[in-house]
């Protein structure tokens, strides 16, 4: 008696995924696609065909498997950022730049699941994903520059397991665009939360060295170099970037710059910013 299709469309995905590990690609792609056709529900196998595809140089291929990928599992993070990655190898720059959109706001509704973020806020994120609107998206998720409190409970396991795939999760996006801030940010953001200051302090530079006037990750990386204990290194962050700041209008990250200059140097807390506090 014959295995149901399902079956032996598995067996094939397997078999097509320990040819992919011996790297012949070829004979993976002829087992996997033999596997959708059995079985055209089969994400895995389709979100394969697509990495594969893409390994042979058949751009259109790739992308035609990840569209269906994504069709089969719209909320999967990785089918969205893969496509993106796809249409700007084609230089299809636009269609890349809005699958990218549509990975962040997966993302971010995660979050919001876990219990970061506003529901309101939710809605206004859903903008196009342009690198000139990175800041502004970035300070609608909720908790912008707030570093763990000294002193505060170490989180609950649960808490642990969810910043711990928050963290694999942006740092694949980081790994897939070099040019992407907003990841980068999220990922230094994450960093902090777990405790992890110099890799934060490293993700954030290279933010910065991306986008110079980016004045949320200027109020990270200053906590993230403090936590590091190198406040020299804080001080000088924050001043700088409460330049930027006051010359971009942006009050916001200015006045916890101020505050975190203020309170590291003796000075009145609260009063009204007016300039740079000089390092010591």
């Amino acid at each position: 008696m014959s295995r149901p299709a399902d079956s032996d469309a598995f067996e094939l995905y397997r078999q097509g995924l320990r040819l992919h590990r011996a790297k012949d690609y070829a004979g993976a792609v002829a087992l996997l696609e033999r596997a959708v056709a059995a079985d055209g529900q089969m994400v895995d196998a389709w979100e394969a065909l697509g990495v594969l595809y893409d390994k042979l140089n058949r751009l259109d291929d790739a992308i035609a498997a990840t569209e269906r990928f994504a069709a089969l599992r719209p909320d999967e993070v990785m089918a969205h950022t893969n496509l993106s990655r796809f249409f700007q190898k084609k230089g299809m720059k636009e269609r890349a730049e809005e699958e990218q959109g549509k990975a962040r706001l997966i993302g971010w509704k995660q979050e919001l699941a876990q219990g970061g973020g506003k529901e309101n806020e939710l809605s206004q994120a859903a903008l196009p994903a342009t690198q000139e609107a990175a800041p502004q998206l970035v300070s609608m998720i909720g908790g912008l520059g707030e570093a763990p409190k000294a002193g505060a409970p170490a989180p609950l396991a649960a808490d642990r397991a969810a910043l711990h795939k928050k963290i694999e999760q942006f740092e694949k996006l980081v790994a897939h665009s070099a040019s992407d801030t907003l990841s980068r940010f999220t990922l230094g953001r994450a960093y902090l939360e777990a405790g992890r200051a110099d890799d934060a302090a490293r993700v954030l530079e290279e933010t910065l060295a991306l986008k110079t006037d980016f004045t949320a990750a200027y109020v990270l990386l200053g906590e993230a170099y403090e936590k590091a204990g190198k406040l020299a290194r804080a001080l000088k962050t924050w001043n700088k970037g409460v330049e930027i700041a006051q010359q971009k209008g942006d009050l916001h990250p200015r006045n916890q710059m101020q505050e975190h200059l203020k309170r590291l140097t003796g000075g009145p807390a609260g009063a009204e910013p007016e300039g740079t506090i000089a390092v010591p």
